[in-house]
């Protein structure tokens, strides 16, 4: 299960890193995870984004690299946004790619409770 997933911080570490391997003054940003703190990413996934980040820093022009994760399903599928980003700001070039997130559920926090007050609406009516 390890050599399958890729965790959260890792997912950051490596994809700053393909970001910055011609250029570490290279600019490089990541958000739409802002509120997710742990999760865990398919590692061929990961891979791929790598890549994808390597060939959009190829093109000399780009001078900052924006990794966009926005949600398809809430919680679970995710497009990943590569934008290269030229020195006047416009961008150049934009690589689109999906990405699954493995996420715990509410139940990890219920383990082991005694008792479990639950008021939430029913959305299945």
């Amino acid at each position: 299960m390890k050599l399958m997933h890729t965790r959260l911080p890792d997912f950051y570490t490596k994809i700053e890193a393909a970001a910055k391997q011609n250029d570490p003054n290279m600019g490089f940003s990541v958000s739409g995870l802002e509120n997710v703190k742990t999760a865990k990413l398919a590692s061929l996934r990961v891979g791929r984004v790598e890549d994808e980040i390597t060939e959009i820093i190829e093109d000399k022009d780009i001078k900052k690299v924006e990794v966009v994760l926005a949600t398809e399903n809430p919680e679970t599928l995710y497009t990943v946004i590569i934008k290269g980003i030229e020195e006047d700001g416009t961008c150049k070039k934009i690589i689109l790619e999906n990405m699954m997130l493995s996420a715990p559920t509410v139940e990890t926090h219920l383990f082991g409770v005694k008792e479990i007050i639950d008021r939430r609406a029913n959305i299945k009516k």
